[in-house]
């Protein structure tokens, strides 16, 4: 089953393309392709994670991104019968500090739910969209995903930002409809769910988010109020999520590839560990899933990808690739350099 979240903007292209034949099959062959870096590298984590291999007949996986920042996050499912939820049912791994964490095994019966039935929030929180779990909504806490009712709220005055709002943009003041009630009003509840202080409201009232001692104060302030705004017009129907410009390469995608030993050669090199964005195995993998990713994007071929993988063992050389095509090692390096680009820090 084609998870809900993934290819987002795949659809969209087959939309703009008005369902072209040729468009199809581009966006076929570039989730297959996907969907194969998602199922080795979700493999290999998952099979950590539980102390054994999972067959591959036995799991799917796909890549998705819940903080939109273009890095990938893997999400997936392992398909067992009388699932315990403890070797089997949903995983889903995030790249935080120097290793890969699995984060549905820490929300009690999580692991359980129905993968038709998990869908995301309308609402991101700490930066990470929020998730519904069979109707559980959970929410980020900077490291986590906890059920979104453990967070304070608070109750705050409403005259004056109801007020300011609807001086700033009358129509925002105007119910979208008989059950979802005003922009205004849906952003000054979201305010109240998140825990915002009166003072932080009243700053929103008047545009000065004072910094205090902290130089990032304001942009933190500037996108929790973008996240809130965004998140009311998505609940409204009138918006989606949409992710982070990433540079890739812009050839058309025509074959379905295999990843495996190039991730794995990839992964083992020292150069790759000892990067300085990188500095872990589990970060090499996740910089190798990438390049991985976005090398097709650049119009490289399974023999081409078998020679770098070659070159990276050390049985191929330069001039083996400038052979083959000339433009080879550019294109590596450019999607080396826009997964570093988007890579998360430690």
């Amino acid at each position: 089953m084609r998870s809900f979240f993934a290819w987002a903007m795949a659809l969209a292209l087959l939309c703009a393309a008005g369902q072209d034949a040729a468009a199809q099959d581009q966006v076929t062959v570039a989730m297959q392709n996907s969907d194969a870096v998602a199922r080795k590298l979700f493999s290999d984590l998952v099979a950590r994670q539980i102390g054994a291999p999972v067959a591959a007949d036995k799991f799917w996986a796909y890549e998705v991104d819940f903080n939109l920042d273009g890095f990938s996050e893997i999400y997936g499912f392992v398909d067992e019968a009388g699932c315990d939820g403890v070797k089997c049912g949903l995983f889903l791994f995030v790249l935080q500090g120097d290793g890969y964490r699995e984060l549905l095994g820490e929300l009690a019966g999580a692991r359980l739910t129905d993968p038709a039935k998990v869908s995301l929030g309308n609402f991101k929180r700490s930066g990470f969209i929020d998730l519904q779990l069979d109707g559980r909504i959970v929410s980020w806490d900077g490291q986590r995903y906890v059920d979104a009712g453990t967070f304070p709220a608070t109750q705050l005055d409403a005259a004056v930002y109801l007020d300011a709002c609807a001086k700033a943009n009358p129509d925002d003041a105007v119910p979208a409809d008989a059950v979802s009630g005003s922009p205004c009003q849906c952003r000054f509840e979201r305010f109240q769910a998140i825990g915002f202080t009166q003072d932080q409201l009243d700053h929103v009232v008047e545009g000065d988010y004072s910094d205090g001692d902290d130089p990032n104060a304001y942009s933190r302030m500037y996108a929790t109020i973008s996240d809130v705004v965004i998140g009311c017009e998505i609940s409204m129907g009138r918006a989606q999520w949409q992710p982070a410009y990433f540079t890739h390469g812009d050839k058309e995608q025509t074959q379905v590839l295999t990843f495996d030993a190039f991730i794995d050669t990839c992964k083992g090199q020292e150069w790759v560990v000892d990067q300085r964005k990188i500095g872990s195995p589990d970060r090499a993998e996740g910089l190798c899933g990438c390049l991985a990713r976005e090398l097709p994007t650049y119009g490289v071929t399974q023999g081409q990808l078998d020679l770098v993988t070659g070159y990276y063992a050390g049985v191929a050389s330069e001039n083996d690739l400038d052979a083959d095509a000339p433009d080879l090692l550019d294109s590596h390096d450019a999607a080396s350099e826009a997964c570093l680009q988007q890579f998360p820090s430690k």
